[in-house]
């Protein structure tokens, strides 16, 4: 199970996901969150992975694909809050890991975005 959680402030798309992101998840995260960046054609995405129980490669394709559509619109995607050391772990090991900006927490997302 996958709950996510989107608030939008400062021109910054907030996206706190609570679970699992993984095979079984994915078509939940693209169906609730690709439309939105999409739509609104977002430059700004900060990624709360504190509550990420897992994430499979699966998981990770869903941070990538979000990642080009953001990119797409010259923006920027950070990854904050990667508490979960197996979560951590398995996004370090993919290829695309040198795409995101990660920090600790939102607060430091927000001095990575420099609006």
């Amino acid at each position: 199970m996958l709950n996510i959680n989107m608030e939008f402030k400062k021109g910054i798309l907030f996206i706190r996901l609570d679970g699992l992101l993984n095979k079984r998840t994915k078509e939940t995260f693209d169906n609730d969150v690709l439309p939105v960046v999409l739509d609104n054609e977002l430059k700004y995405i900060v990624v709360n992975l504190d509550k990420v129980l897992e994430v499979d490669t699966y998981g990770i394709e869903c941070l990538n694909d979000l990642n080009d559509i953001v990119a797409s619109f010259n923006g920027k995607t950070t990854l904050c809050s990667l508490t979960n050391k197996k979560v951590k772990q398995k996004i370090e090991e993919s290829k695309f890991i040198s795409s995101f900006y990660e920090t600790n927490n939102e607060l430091t997302a927000l001095g990575v975005m420099k609006l």
